[in-house]
């Protein structure tokens, strides 16, 4: 088995150097802790739980020994998406792994198990901030959104503040989004062979979205905050159009070449559009009823925490 590469053990090359993160992120080496993060970190018999179903889908927090299974797929995505170098991505996003919980799906049904996709939930502190709402309000020429928000939330004269901009984006909306009452979706990827069309009712961006929404029920949250591209929002915005987008801000490339747009979700009103627009979709993306035919979800292993009942949702 692989051994883990710790800052402390980095003594070549710096722990986020394009070169180290090229070893910590080898696929044996990726395999090797995921198989021992199955072994280890679920306190449930994987197997015999697991059955013929295809993934396990659990929570990695983003500072622990086990951060590089996600990390691996964020990298390796983003940066072909963005034509970055994977040490711009660790250092962008790095800044908030203490903070950050990964919704993460692995594909254990090969001999050896991979990470098939993964969700950053970040977490609200108050030294750090969500990374989304930063970049949405912050004063500065890279913010695409800066001259809309100037513009139509503050007076000529007025001095600008990012605080006070993201009140005044959520009362104009009608809500409060209130930070600590919320998370911030910031990242969300699927390896290569795993992705599927949008909107397959049985694929890994529904296991980890599932999740994401089901953390976030677990944790007492009551919004989920988030800079999309546009091609995954209009895959969630099918279910009934749980997100809402800011009235007076358009779609503009962030970070990347794709148009993006900042989008919310209040939990509640969310899930109940979603309900509404089908019930049948509702037991799936809520419920979890039939994703757990071929993934072995956190409401069975950790049912203390996660399960229906405890949640207050309807029994499947």
């Amino acid at each position: 088995m692989s051994e883990i590469i710790t800052r402390e053990s980095c003594s070549d090359f710096p722990y986020d150097s394009d070169e180290t993160i090229a070893q910590r992120f080898k696929k044996d080496r990726i395999m090797d802790l995921t198989e021992q993060y199955l072994e280890e970190a679920i306190e449930c018999d994987i197997k015999s739980e697991l059955g013929d179903r295809k993934f396990v889908v659990s929570y990695i927090k983003g500072d622990s020994q086990f951060a590089d299974i996600p990390l691996s797929v964020e990298t390796d995505v983003f940066s072909k998406i963005f034509k970055q170098k994977p040490s711009q991505i660790i250092e962008d996003y790095g800044k908030y792994d203490s903070q950050s919980i990964f919704a993460t799906v692995i594909d254990a049904s090969a001999e050896r198990p991979v990470p098939a996709g993964i969700l950053r939930i970040i977490q609200h502190h108050s030294e750090v901030g969500f990374k989304d709402v930063n970049d949405l309000v912050k004063d500065e020429v890279d913010n695409p959104w800066i001259d809309e928000i100037k513009s139509q939330y503050f007076s000529k004269d007025e001095e600008y503040s990012p605080s006070l901009a993201w009140a005044r984006l959520g009362e104009r909306e009608g809500v409060n989004l209130v930070l600590n009452e919320s998370l911030d979706i910031a990242t969300h990827a699927s390896s290569d062979e795993y992705r599927g069309a949008h909107g397959d009712i049985n694929g890994v961006s529904m296991l980890f979205y599932h999740s994401c929404l089901r953390y976030a029920l677990a944790h007492q949250k009551n919004n989920l905050l988030a800079i999309f591209d546009i091609p995954p929002l209009e895959n969630l915005q099918q279910f009934g159009n749980p997100f809402e987008t800011y009235s007076e801000l358009n779609p503009h490339p962030y970070g990347g070449p794709y148009d993006t747009l900042p989008a919310y979700c209040v939990i509640e009103r969310g899930m109940n559009k979603i309900r509404d627009n089908s019930k049948d979709i509702g037991r799936v993306f809520i419920d979890g009823m039939s994703l757990n035919d071929n993934a072995l979800l956190p409401n069975e292993y950790m049912p203390e925490v996660y399960s229906n009942e405890i949640n207050g949702l309807d029994s499947i």
